[in-house]
């Protein structure tokens, strides 16, 4: 099982996984706007042709342009951060790449060739805000700051928090119920699957399983078109691909088959959740990066809360909010507080 969109952005960060660099160097090349703007539609294209029309750029940044504005600064900035091994040639080079990833990879993080972050001048231990600044091509950025510092690049089995703590093409396996879990593999197509500890690629879902007592289950591909059979329980069969824009609605009162419907997004103020409550005619969720808030983990709907504007005052606790606007963080005000600012990465301030 994965977590949907709402609490998910798919896809190779800007200002991370490509370690967009210096560009002093490449007076000869494209300007350094040009990559990052060029590498922000490219993104955003991609993220249309992963999701249900317009789903995914809707859900999370408001429009399909609002995407391209958001995404292209923090890479800019980037580009100016010290001891950088990239330059916007690579970029454009990365670029050039992004007619043939699928879906899954992109989804999944897994960046490769000219995309994949180059390695930096700075060593472990030092400070930085994007992973092309480091010699192991991994900077470890903790869930709510925008500054991290160069590390090791996480193997299977470590600790994590988010799935920013385990680099490419790994995610971070939390068991229910649990704050923290540790990096694990995605599992292909027909691989044996737990929640928690093995998960399914982008697009799959784990079938048969049961946490509880350790039964794992198998990785078969969710739903994609609506309309689509689809077991909500994934008792008997994959359930739909909330990433992709669709919930499974049960044909009948307290069961799980059904069909593949289009998720609803709503604004501001408006309920979501699951839409009919007890029956499930639907599911609402908020657009522009806004969050849910619901009284309690158990109500079946929320109320959606707008996500705030970069330097406003943010909460990162999903019972409270507001969330920062994508890609802007929540960094805390105070150690172990979950209220905070929202801030842009800056890999230039990040020294």
């Amino acid at each position: 099982m994965r977590t949907t969109v709402a609490s998910f952005v798919f896809g190779f960060t800007l200002a991370g996984a490509f370690g967009c660099g210096s560009a002093a160097d490449n007076s000869n090349g494209p300007s350094a706007a040009t990559a990052c703007a060029d590498l922000a539609k490219a993104q955003c294209h991609l993220r249309e042709t992963c999701s249900l029309g317009s789903f995914w750029n809707n859900h999370v940044y408001g429009d399909p342009p609002n995407c391209e504005t958001r995404a292209t600064p923090s890479c800019i900035s980037s580009l100016g951060a010290q001891d950088t091994g990239q330059t916007p040639t690579n970029i454009e080079a990365c670029v050039a790449l992004y007619s043939n990833y699928t879906c899954t990879d992109f989804r999944d993080n897994n960046p490769t060739g000219a995309c994949a972050a180059p390695a930096g001048k700075r060593a472990n231990g030092a400070a930085c805000g994007a992973n092309g600044q480091c010699a192991s091509t991994f900077c470890h950025l903790a869930q709510y700051e925008t500054c991290g510092v160069c590390s090791a690049v996480p193997a299977a089995g470590a600790a994590c928090q988010y799935g920013g703590d385990c680099g490419r093409n790994m995610a971070c396996a939390i068991p229910t119920g649990a704050s923290t879990g540790t990096c694990a593999a995605y599992v292909a197509s027909g691989g044996a699957c737990l929640t928690g500890s093995k998960p399914c690629q982008a697009g799959f879902a784990c079938v048969g399983e049961d946490e509880t007592a350790g039964t794992v289950g198998t990785c078969q591909a969710q739903a994609n078109s609506v309309n689509a059979a689809c077991d909500r329980s994934r008792k008997t069969a994959a359930n739909c691909d909330a990433e992709y824009g669709l919930t499974c609605v049960p044909t009948a009162a307290k069961s799980g088959i059904g069909t593949c419907q289009a998720i609803t997004l709503v604004a501001s103020g408006q309920t979501c959740g699951a839409i009919g409550a007890a029956t499930i005619t639907g599911e609402a969720m908020c657009n522009a990066g806004g969050i849910c808030v619901k009284t309690t983990a158990t109500d079946a709907t929320g109320t959606c809360v707008a996500a705030a504007a970069d330097g406003a005052a943010c909460d990162s606790d999903v019972a409270i909010g507001p969330p920062c606007g994508a890609p802007a963080r929540c960094v805390p005000s105070a150690d172990g507080s979950t209220a905070g600012t929202c801030k842009m990465p800056d890999a230039t301030k990040c020294n």
